[in-house]
């Protein structure tokens, strides 16, 4: 077992892996918005692909999450002896 005030270099190496992903999401979802403003600038363009468009959008950002799947899933449970 590690001692607890030298578990510095796991934590930061965490915190590096966790900002990674978080990097890959933010630039995909900045991708996505790209693509829909393009999409959305070209006239030419029919209108169901623009309503796969908007659907894309609306699947990717606007989608519900229950709270409680949030909880759960940040570990977090209903019942005190499973905390």
């Amino acid at each position: 077992m590690m001692p607890i005030l030298n578990q510095q270099h796991f934590l930061a190496e965490q915190f590096h892996a966790k900002d990674i992903l978080v990097i890959k999401a933010n630039y995909e979802a900045i991708l996505k918005i790209k693509r829909w403003k393009f999409i959305h600038s070209l006239s030419t363009l029919s209108t169901t692909i623009r309503m796969e468009a908007d659907n894309m959008i609306h699947n990717s950002f606007l989608a519900f999450i229950d709270s409680q799947e949030v909880l759960i899933a940040e570990g977090y449970f209903e019942s005190d002896l499973q905390n």
